[in-house]
């Protein structure tokens, strides 16, 4: 092989592995993309089937402003934090991958550290955190305010008053004449 044959095919290797890690990089960078598609889509389609309540951002840490509120939905055992394990996945450097353990009691949500993992909210004597509705939660720049759904009922609880009931929705007459050859 000539040297300028030789030359030429290691300048076209040397671009070619090139063009080929761009490559690899930019399919991870879409997959990467369809995949928090997805995870969103599907966060939306659940609706918050079993879930007490939601955390709403507050302040993320920057002078950004949004169009529309970020909220997470909160079931009634979670984990918090950046890791793709956790049930309520926050961005962030500052952010463990499982950052805080989460669980729900009537009325209000009891926060435990993993690990050490600094935050800030209202404290127990045992170390423990405690949010009620419309508390807020600094984990590392980010602030959230804890909304639950059922904020009403577990007052009312809590004041010694009964829970209120649902309406009852009743079915109409089975003897109306239009609805005779249905029932028979």
């Amino acid at each position: 092989m000539s040297r300028e044959t030789y030359e030429l095919l290691a300048l076209v290797a040397r671009y070619w592995f090139a063009v080929l890690a761009l490559a690899v990089v930019f399919r991870g960078w879409l997959a990467c993309i369809q995949d928090n598609r997805k995870a969103r889509l599907l966060r939306e389609w659940e609706g918050g089937a079993g879930c007490v309540g939601e955390l709403v951002l507050t302040d993320d840490g920057t002078r950004r402003r949004r169009k529309k509120p970020v909220k997470w939905q909160v079931p009634a055992e979670a984990v918090l934090g950046s890791g793709a394990a956790a049930d309520i996945r926050l961005r962030g450097r500052d952010i463990r991958k499982r950052h805080i353990f989460m669980t729900y009691r009537p009325g209000e949500m009891v926060l435990h550290s993993v690990n050490g993992a600094p935050f800030e909210g209202r404290g127990l004597p045992d170390g423990t955190q405690v949010l009620r509705d419309g508390d807020t939660l600094r984990v590392g720049k980010m602030k959230l305010m804890m909304v639950f759904f059922d904020a009403e009922d577990a007052e009312r609880e809590a004041a010694g008053k009964p829970r209120r009931k649902a309406a009852q929705v009743l079915p109409e007459d089975a003897s109306d004449d239009e609805f005779e050859d249905v029932w028979e």
